[in-house]
């Protein structure tokens, strides 16, 4: 994850502005950046899908408390200060809050806003215990902390709860006269999925966030998810679930980390991506029918698994 600096706080800064500095730097590291602008402009793309169509005013709210949450519990396990100014126990809450609000909204509201923040809270110190469990092999924790905890949110709601977790929506149909043209916004909808959002122009908003800190970041998201809703219609892929984005977001986000994230930008970095993404793709054809078993959402889970593989080093490191 970045950790340069740049954005609305400053060392002097007063405590509301370096708060809202650290959520806004938690919500641009969804996307490895630690940038408070990129996390402004995330956020925006909540509220324009909210306002236009494509997610709910609950899920935009949801991202927020389980930023805050997430956060919140850093603060009080007292990370590292500079792990916790430059976001890095907030993106894991952002992803929880947005997930666990997209799958429960239809539920009585105290329960589920109850449970979000408390899964959000918990993102935290799943993340610090599989930080430890992922340094002999030098990896990233990235999104899993996300999914365990969302996982555990949709298990307490069915199992603990009596709650059922809403069906899925059923995408409304796309007729769709395959070109290149139409690629685009079948693409951009990929991107913004990232953040459980149906909605091109937010996935514009997204890359453009991306792009104030980072091109090759905001270009290897974009070639990710172009790659990856092109594979899904030469395969046959569903078409509706293709333009709604749900081919793009995996490989949206393996190709950055990959590409220039946690490897030097290069050719053979480059090369190792679109492995990488390929892989995602693959796992992304297998995973849903194998955790439709115990009736839970792959989530990221293509992506971690993917960007894992092709980062792993030749051999562990040796305990000191």
């Amino acid at each position: 994850m970045s950790t340069a600096r740049m954005g609305i706080a400053h060392p002097g800064a007063g405590p509301l502005a370096s708060v809202l500095s650290m959520l806004l730097r938690g919500a641009g590291q969804v996307i490895f950046l630690d940038n408070p602008w990129t996390g402004l402009l995330h956020l925006a793309a909540f509220c324009w899908a909210a306002w236009t169509g494509g997610s709910g005013w609950e899920v935009a709210l949801g991202a927020v408390l389980g930023t805050a949450a997430s956060t919140v519990t850093a603060r009080m396990l007292r990370v590292p200060p500079e792990a916790l100014r430059t976001g890095l126990y907030g993106f894991n809450g952002l992803l929880v809050g947005a997930g666990v609000a997209t799958f429960l909204a239809p539920v009585p509201a105290p329960e589920m806003w109850a449970l979000l923040v408390l899964a959000a809270a918990l993102s935290t110190p799943v993340a610090l215990l599989l930080g430890r469990a992922l340094a002999r092999w030098r990896l990233p924790g990235l999104t899993m902390p996300f999914i365990v905890c969302t996982w555990l949110a949709l298990l307490a709601a069915r199992h603990v709860l009596g709650l059922e977790p809403a069906p899925a929506r059923p995408l409304p149909e796309v007729r769709v006269a395959w070109s290149a043209a139409q690629l685009l916004p079948a693409t951009l909808a990929g991107v913004a999925q990232i953040f459980f959002i149906d909605n091109p122009v937010s996935g514009a908003l997204v890359l453009l966030g991306l792009a104030l800190h980072s091109r090759a970041c905001a270009l290897l998201t974009l070639a990710g998810a172009a790659i990856g809703t092109a594979c899904a219609l030469a395969a046959g892929a569903p078409g509706v679930a293709v333009a709604h984005g749900l081919w793009g977001y995996s490989a949206a986000l393996v190709a950055p980390a990959v590409g220039c994230v946690f490897r030097a930008p290069g050719r053979r970095s480059l090369a190792l991506a679109l492995g990488a993404v390929l892989l995602a793709l693959a796992l992304q054809a297998v995973l849903p029918g194998l955790l439709q078993v115990v009736d839970l959402p792959p989530l990221t889970l293509t992506f971690v698994l993917a960007t894992w593989v092709f980062l792993l080093p030749p051999r562990p490191a040796t305990p000191a």
